[in-house]
């Protein structure tokens, strides 16, 4: 035996299997084993590790400050209940003393652990107080993990303590049960952190769920309307009356258990998560689904759901009363900032569990909405044609009444719809009833062409856009969460898309196209002949191309439309960071999905407003040619022989085509931008240039009558000069003076008439030799100057040519 005990291994293999009692004992076997093996180091090797395994640190640098635990402590300040919370490390210096200490105090209760002695186990002072008790049996638990090298006391000690423990909580338990009913919830919340204490955590909750019955789904309470008849009238399908008195009950549910969650839990432990989880499950969304769920209207989930949305989040999120267990690790913060973050969490919770009907708003949604806009346009083009039938209707009964009014002395004819229609187009030869259809005809053009500048109903736009900004803002109130963010903003791009889709193509584009129309249709020759032949009559028939006039308004409306579309995107895509602007800009107009539909609307628009001036200058060319047929008289520029005297002043013809000029020139200022203004003025000066000249060449011109001329083209020139300044175009008319002077030049000048000719630099290089030779052909008394002009310019005359 005294040669086994000389070999250290087994020394210290035997002592690290002995109990503490044994440990001592062993040491006092053999002085020489003790004096070789069991010294210090070995004490220290031993009561080291058990420290170790109750838990405490051991401190490899010892500060003198610090070595002062024990030597400033009494025994008697040292408790089952405090030891762990004043000892909580050893060193090489005091951990003998340290574990001394420990096991004080810990062997007594385990020994009557062993021997099963429960009776009175927990020392008079604790009593009463189970949280002590509690913390007393944690203690005693993590002592006894010490012993662990002692198989068979360890394995006693753990399992009666097992059943202490289990009386214990049942007691816990048991003085729950009766607090809670009795609505002491100070005390359950004592006994609540007993038991988290010992990590029944689990226990507890289902303690707690036992206690709630979550409210049964509600329904809401009957309205004083039929709701099926009110459902096409309202947004909504309930009023915000019915669904606060629905709701406010299931927030007083919620708002009632935070307070006894708070007072149960406190911030041991995070119940109000679970809790308000099971809310929702159980009560909040049958609830919300139930009154979405309308099989006689399958628009309800779309008109209700957003109301119901900001109810619910209204409700449960801003009006929930804040928590400090829903708050739990945020004790650094102020009162402001954890309420601030507690409600946040709440709304991110709700909007988990509502995030199915979001998504399912956000795709009906989109195609209600353009349905509902779809329909919208569709009314409006009823609405015109109905208005447009009515009038036509109005205009035959007027003409029917006519007819049978004059042969109220024959058979009593009766004329069908068809044949009253067409009796709008003929005339008889009866100067009352002619002047009457006159009026009526008159009257049905002019409402067709005055309805250009009404086809674009300004009005409904602006409430369609206003409807489409509604959408969006519903839209933007879902987004929650990074992964519905983007979901969300392809829902509002898409509803942009819808937006300008539908304008264009069921407003805007049918309105000009039957804008264009009507302009290819207006013929100035096709007006109604005025029979009375009243100068008054007559005059606003070449003052103005209505259509014209007309269509110009609908630019500018389109143009309002347009303005409103680009705030639109600015406003809103843009600002509420639907799309993100720095990213667009590094993108080109086709990478950019967004901005290539609002450009393709924008440049459709364009197309239509050049095709319609287009078509509309050529109408205005029209109307003058039409001023230069049947108001330029032939005597104005050849004035008779027994006309002594002739007032120098321009032309009625000249006058007018100037109030013409001036009626059109200007239609689109304000309406479009500068270039396209320039390019429109300066298009019609050219092509009333042309016109001019091609008129001009058609006239006969006396020497007097040149002055008549002169006076014409001065008052054109300043028209263009002055008031149009388009500089492009001004030299045009400069060249046309400076040909309408040739025409002064007496006949006896006839060989200065043919120098002037060959001046090509007087005509700002607008006109040809030969184009100056046509215009003086023009003059009364050509063939008298016809020789010496030709022989000027071509140096001999067709007598000079003699054939051999």
């Amino acid at each position: 035996m005294d040669n086994i005990l000389q070999v250290e291994a087994i020394v210290k293999n035997i002592v690290g299997d002995l109990n503490v009692k044994d440990y001592v004992n062993f040491k006092c076997i053999s002085k020489r084993v003790y004096s070789s093996w069991l010294n210090k180091e070995t004490d220290y090797i031993y009561f080291s590790n058990k420290l170790k395994q109750i838990g405490l640190d051991e401190e490899t640098i010892v500060e003198p400050s610090e070595n002062k635990l024990i030597d400033d402590v009494s025994y008697n300040d040292i408790s089952v209940l405090n030891s762990f919370e004043k000892i909580k490390t050893f060193n090489k210096q005091n951990y003998l003393t340290i574990y001394k200490v420990l096991y004080q105090t810990f062997n007594d209760y385990c020994e009557n652990l062993y021997s099963n002695k429960l009776a009175n186990f927990f020392p008079v002072q604790y009593e009463k107080d189970p949280l002590q008790q509690s913390q007393i049996l944690q203690n005693i638990s993590r002592f006894n993990v010490s012993n662990n090298n002692d198989f068979e006391y360890y394995t006693k000690v753990v399992t009666n303590f097992k059943i202490l423990k289990e009386i214990f909580i049942n007691s816990c338990l048991n003085e729950m049960e009766i607090n809670y009913n009795e609505a002491e919830y100070t005390a359950v919340g004592k006994f609540t952190k007993v038991l988290l204490t010992f990590g029944e955590q689990n226990m507890v909750i289902d303690f707690f769920n036992s206690k709630i019955e979550y409210p049964s789904v509600p329904t809401l309470p009957e309205s004083d309307e039929d709701t099926t008849s009110t459902t096409d009238n309202k947004s909504n399908i309930f009023s915000d009356e019915e669904l606060v008195k629905t709701l406010k009950p299931l927030n007083e549910f919620v708002n009632k258990n935070i307070s006894v969650i708070d007072l149960l839990f406190e911030e041991n432990y995070s119940m109000f998560t679970n809790f308000f989880e099971s809310f929702i499950q159980q009560s909040l969304i049958p609830f919300v689904n139930k009154i979405l769920k309308d099989d006689r209207n399958e628009d309800t989930f779309i008109n209700g759901f957003p109301s119901i949305y900001s109810h619910v989040i209204e409700e449960f999120c801003t009006n929930l009363d804040f928590s400090i267990n829903g708050s739990i690790n945020e004790e650094k913060l102020d009162k402001e900032q954890r309420d601030k973050l507690f409600h946040k969490r709440v709304y991110d919770l709700l909007n988990v569990y509502l995030q199915p009907n979001i998504l399912k708003y956000l795709d009906q949604s989109s195609i209600q909405f353009e349905k509902n806009i779809l329909k919208q346009f569709t009314n409006f083009q009823i609405e015109q044609k109905e208005k447009s039938e009515n009038e036509m209707l109005n205009l035959t009964a007027e003409n029917s009444t006519i007819d049978i009014n004059e042969n109220q002395n024959k058979d009593g004819d009766k004329y069908n719809f068809l044949d009253s229609f067409t009796k709008v187009f003929g005339i008889t030869s009866k100067t009352s009833k002619a002047e009457q259809m006159n009026d009526n005809l008159t009257s049905l053009m002019n409402n067709s062409l005055r309805n250009i500048k009404n086809l674009i109903n300004l009005e409904l736009c602006l409430s369609i856009v206003r409807q489409t900004q509604a959408r969006i803002d519903i839209f933007l109130q879902f987004k929650t969460s990074m992964n519905l963010s983007t979901l969300i903003n392809e829902k509002c791009e898409n509803i942009f898309r819808i937006l300008i889709k539908c304008l264009n193509e069921n407003h805007i584009q049918p309105a000009y196209e039957k804008a264009i129309l009507l302009l290819q249709s207006y013929d100035i020759n096709d007006l109604p002949i005025n029979v009375s032949n009243e100068s008054s009559d007559s005059k606003d028939v070449t003052q103005s191309v209505e259509p014209l006039v007309n269509f110009a308004e609908l630019i500018n409306t389109s143009d309002i439309i347009l303005q409103m579309i680009s705030i639109f995107y600015r406003n809103e895509m843009v600002t509420k960071k639907i799309i993100d602007p720095t990213e667009e800009a590094k993108k080109n107009v086709w990478q950019s999905g967004l901005l290539q539909t609002k450009k393709n609307f924008e440049s459709a628009v364009d197309s239509f407003v050049a095709d319609g001036l287009n078509i509309g200058i050529n109408k205005l060319v029209d109307q003058i040619n039409h001023t230069f047929k049947t108001v330029q008289l032939p005597t104005d520029y050849y004035p008779p022989a027994h006309k002594n005297t002739v007032e120098i002043k321009p032309t009625e013809c000249c006058r007018k085509t100037i109030t013409l000029l001036d009626n059109h020139c200007f239609l689109l200022n304000g309406a479009t931008d500068k270039g396209t203004i320039d390019v429109y003025q300066q298009e019609i000066g050219k092509r009333f240039f042309n016109i001019l000249v091609e008129h001009l060449k058609t006239q006969i011109i006396s020497t007097e009558g040149a002055i008549i001329l002169i006076c014409d083209m001065n008052l054109y020139f300043d028209f263009f000069n002055q008031k149009l300044k388009q500089k492009s175009i001004i030299p045009y008319f400069q060249a046309l003076k400076n040909v309408s002077n040739l025409f002064l030049i007496d006949g006896k000048d006839s060989k200065e008439l043919g120098k002037l000719i060959g001046d090509l630099n007087k005509f700002q290089g607008i006109f040809s030799q030969e184009e100056i030779y046509e215009f003086v052909q023009r003059r009364q008394d050509w063939l008298s100057v016809k020789r010496d002009v030709e022989k000027v310019m071509y140096g001999l005359g067709l007598k000079d040519c003699v054939i051999m």
